[in-house]
């Protein structure tokens, strides 16, 4: 179903969504009402990653979601344990915004996460205080503008990364 694994397929039917979500690395413009699983296009590609990922890879980033605002991080935060529920491995979701305190967050992060919701510039500040490693970052999802992006991974020294998932600007 819709190119899902079981765990996707399991997500998507306990939310009801019936149409294709970005999973075969295409670029995908949409535009749609609230509620219809606009969300769940930048929810569900992480998950499934994590699902299939390695099991050596623990203890680091694996999935860098990079959000623009802090209402984004908590809501595409919120979805990504939504769907990862479904998962036959227990995943850590980590979301870090800032206007709150870091030390819960860089707590959360100790350990590594499965997939780490953030803004730019709280994940400048968790980089700056050694609170994550983004050296396995194997999957990358920019839903923030392409040049903040880009200044962004130029300035972690982050090589391009084979899974980057292009969101619209």
């Amino acid at each position: 179903m819709l190119g899902l694994s079981t765990v996707g397929q399991r997500a998507a039917a306990a939310l009801a969504y019936v149409l294709p979500t970005p999973l075969c690395g295409q670029d995908v413009w949409a535009c749609a009402q609230t509620g219809s699983g606009k969300t769940a296009a930048l929810a569900l590609p992480p998950v499934e990653r994590c699902v299939a990922a390695d099991p050596e890879a623990a203890l680091k980033v694996l999935v860098l979601v990079l959000v623009p605002t802090r209402e984004l991080a908590a809501q595409i935060g919120a979805a990504c344990v939504a769907y990862a529920q479904f998962a036959p491995q227990l995943m850590k979701i980590v979301t870090a915004f800032g206007g709150v305190s870091m030390n819960p967050q860089m707590m959360a992060l100790r350990g590594g996460a499965d997939i780490l919701v953030a803004t730019s510039g709280r994940l400048l500040d968790l980089v700056e205080h050694h609170a994550v490693q983004l050296g396995r970052v194997s999957t990358l999802v920019p839903y923030a503008f392409l040049s903040v992006t880009l200044a962004l991974l130029l300035r972690l020294s982050i090589t391009p990364l084979e899974n980057c998932f292009l969101a619209p600007e």
